[in-house]
């Protein structure tokens, strides 16, 4: 009793100390000493049950009983083979203490046997059975120990086995929620869409059709399914290119997006934007198709409203264009008569008061032209944009060309004109020459308009950035200035600081808009800054690229005021096709003193006949006459079997589109009304020479 009161107390003890063992281990035990400690729990749980089981057969040998000892060895083989067992259970959770146990409970047997073979005579059978009976007890023992350590490894195995297979089940039932989640979501996206959504089988045929497709066709659910919707929706105005671009991308399988026309239920056509894409299965096969569709009818009707507001729009421009065209000719025809009897009155013998009102009156001309001039080149940049030509030129020259132009005007107002050229500016430069010999005058022009005293300079600096020159050109001026509320606003067209400021020293506020036009169009840019009383600053910057092969510059020298001398025309036959009778008055009298013969045509046909007979050897021809017009009659003349004469246009057409006209006809040169005596005399004198050699060869 008191062995098992021993025992009993160990294995309460060792009970309770297991019971709080998870407790000591997340207070930091250290889990060597937790088995430790088991394993001494153990070894004395182990004792006491060796104890139990061999006190009984000790007691009898000591107390020398009579009886044959049978029960007692069988009953502590009972008792430490029921807690070998025990402890060959406990192996799989805690080998250490496990094997405490064994080493102690094998004790018991062993010293059994040793007392048996020490205090009786034990023959050889009886020692066989006795061997036999503890390799028995140990096979068993051992036998036991693996088949727990077997079925704890398969019942983990297993477990483990079954807990992947309920992970894995449950992988796939949320995957299969998600997917019926989406599905739904899906389905409820195309069943409540606004646009068409339409499922049709690899057959042609229509599956499945939401609501939206069926408001849009006016074809209800029942009407769709199990059709072929070509066989429904197209018509006569569905374009048969669409409809096999269609089954050219069935047929390749591939996504692909369309514009139709289809009939809805009430006869009534409607554009459809179609986007179809194919649907696989595992196999790689078309399963079904996809077919998105959109009523477009709106923006297509949208599209077709603008291309038609773009073609009045263009329509209205060219009109305009031609107006404006019509409106120059007719401008500067009379003004090429008033200028032209204005330059020869101012040849004749004057009183002063006489050449004050000439002067006045080629003023006031010449103001008129500027005007239309300026008019006209606004509405060709609003209309088609600014022409360009790049060419090699002197930018020195250009701007010393300005100033030379407009230095008269500035000597007349005791104005000082300088310029001021950087020695790092190249001269020969690549641009349009044109254009910019256009901005300088109009700047230089207003500098020298709004300038009463002091002066104005003309400076020009540049810098190579990227292979380009970064050319700025700035004119200043001692002039009235610019209020700091009016720069904003000076480049806008018919825009003038103050209106009084258009009353004293007249324009029409076109100069500055049209400049920054064509700077603008040049890459380049206006910039202004100026004080009100003291002057202003405009600076023009663009970039140039550098002439690849300079050429020499040629100086050039002033306009002298007398006539060149005109004995090389002597005997020149000159035609001139003019339907105005005060230009023909006009070039008769700019002609008076020159040594040709000179005839006359008032439209093209009679031009056509006088080159026949007359052979001319120069021919002044108007674009804009009645019957035949110039371009037609020159075509006529360059058709002829004779000397072809060289034919200049006369034409108050000063536009490119006219200059490119008279190119394309067959004529060499283009004459811009209001025609100027010495540019009239040094072409005739150009061409004389060449017409003669020509004649003569």
């Amino acid at each position: 009793m008191l062995v098992f009161a021993i025992y009993l107390t160990a294995d309460l003890a060792e009970t309770a100390y297991l019971r709080n063992l998870p407790k000591r281990l997340n207070a930091g035990l250290p889990l060597v000493r937790a088995h430790l400690v088991i394993s001494v729990y153990s070894g004395v749980h182990a004792l006491c049950m060796c104890a139990f089981a061999i006190i009984p057969y000790f007691r009898v040998h000591v107390e020398r009983s009579t009886h044959d000892v049978l029960v007692e060895p069988f009953f502590a083989l009972c008792i430490v083979l029921g807690a070998s067992l025990s402890a060959s259970l406990d192996f799989r959770y805690s080998p250490w203490s496990a094997t405490v146990r064994l080493i102690f409970l094998l004790l018991p047997p062993l010293g059994i046997a040793a007392h048996i073979l020490q205090v009786h005579e034990v023959d050889s059978t009886s020692l066989q059975v006795m061997g036999a009976g503890f390799l028995a007890f140990a096979l068993t023992q051992i036998w036991f120990l693996v088949l727990v350590q077997k079925r704890h490894r398969n019942a983990r195995r297993t477990l483990r086995s079954q807990a992947l297979q309920r992970q894995a089940l449950e992988d796939a039932y949320m995957r299969l929620f998600d997917q019926k989640q989406e599905a739904r979501r899906l389905a409820m996206i195309a069943e409540h869409a606004n646009d068409g959504v339409m499922l049709i089988g690899c057959d042609g045929i229509v599956r499945w059709v939401n609501d939206g497709f069926s408001r849009m066709t006016g074809y209800s659910f029942d009407e769709l399914v199990g059709c072929n919707p070509g066989a429904i929706l197209n018509s006569d105005a569905t374009d048969k290119d669409t409809l096999r671009f269609i089954e050219d991308g069935r047929k390749e399988a591939r996504p692909f997006r369309a514009e139709l026309i289809n009939r809805r239920k009430d006869g009534k056509n409607i554009w459809i934007e179609t986007n179809q894409v194919p649907v696989f299965d595992d196999a790689g096969r078309v399963e079904t198709y996809i077919a998105v569709e959109r009523d477009v009818t709106a923006t297509k009707e949208h599209e077709r409203e603008l291309k038609e507001a773009r073609r009045a729009a263009e329509e209205g421009a060219r009109i305009k264009e031609e107006f404006l065209a019509t409106m120059s000719h007719e401008f500067r025809t009379p003004m090429n008569g008033v200028i032209g009897m204005a330059q020869m009155l101012q040849a004749t013998d004057l009183s002063e008061d006489q050449k004050l009102y000439t002067e006045t009156i080629l003023s006031s001309s010449r103001a008129l032209l500027s005007l239309i001039n300026d008019v006209l080149d606004l509405s060709r940049m609003n209309a088609a944009g600014v022409s360009l030509f790049n060419v090699e030129f002197d930018l020195h020259a250009c701007v010393r060309d300005t100033a030379l132009l407009l230095r008269g005007q500035a000597d007349e107002k005791q104005l000082s004109l300088s310029i001021n050229i950087d020695p790092d500016v190249p001269a020969w430069v690549c641009g349009d020459d044109r254009r910019l010999r256009q901005i300088l005058v109009n700047l230089v022009g207003n500098a020298v308009k709004f300038t009463t005293t002091g002066n104005v300079k003309i400076r020009v600096s540049a810098e190579m950035r990227d292979e380009a020159l970064a050319t700025v050109i700035a004119v200043e001026d001692t002039g009235i200035g610019i209020p700091a509320d009016k720069l904003d606003h000076i480049f806008e067209r018919f825009s003038q600081a103050d209106n009084a400021i258009s009353r004293k020293y007249g324009g029409t506020g076109l100069g500055l808009s049209i400049s920054r036009g064509l700077a603008q169009a040049m890459g380049g840019d206006i910039s202004v800054t100026s004080t009100p009383g003291k002057g202003s600053c405009f600076k023009l910057t663009l970039d140039l690229e550098l002439a690849s092969n300079p050429t020499v510059p040629v100086a050039v020298s002033e306009t002298v005021s007398h006539l060149p001398d005109l004995s090389g025309l002597d005997g020149l036959r000159l035609l001139v096709a003019e339907d105005n009778r005060v230009n023909r008055l006009l070039i008769s009298k700019f002609l008076a003193d020159a040594p040709l013969n000179l005839r006359f045509a008032r439209n093209g046909a009679e031009a056509e006949e006088l080159t026949v007979g007359f052979k001319p050897q120069i021919i002044l021809m108007d674009m804009s006459m009645p019957e035949v017009n110039g371009l037609e009659a020159t075509r006529a003349i360059r058709k002829l079997d004779i000397v072809q004469p060289f034919i200049a246009a006369l034409t108050a057409n000063a536009d490119d589109t006219s200059r490119e006209a008279c190119f394309e006809a067959g004529m060499d040169t283009f004459l811009c009304k209001p025609l100027s005596r010495h540019e009239l005399l040094n072409l005739l004198l150009e061409f004389a020479e060449t017409a003669r050699e020509t004649e003569g060869g």
